[in-house]
């Protein structure tokens, strides 16, 4: 097991891996739109490989961060426009 991590050198592999495969992705993206959808591919992938690995709630978890997020953006927005209405 690696000291510095605490992962075995396998998990590390497989995190090298995986910033391998999207890294170059999220860094090719043309705009902002782009990289929104890149990372929530790469967020399902995580969601759906967790579930295959024994986590049933993770697709769930993931939509609850998704709409918690949502949720403050609209809050901010909402309260940003009356402000400005004001």
């Amino acid at each position: 097991m690696s000291q510095a991590s605490g992962m075995s050198p396998e998990a590390l592999k497989r995190l090298r891996n995986l910033a391998a495969f999207w890294n170059p992705r999220m860094q090719a993206a043309g705009d902002d739109a782009e990289l929104a959808r890149v990372c929530f591919d790469r967020a399902k992938a995580a969601a759906k490989r967790a579930q295959k690995n024994g986590d049933s709630q993770a697709m769930h978890k993931l939509a609850q961060e998704l709409a918690r997020w949502a949720a403050d953006l609209e809050r901010a927005d909402a309260t940003r426009q009356a402000r400005n209405a004001a």
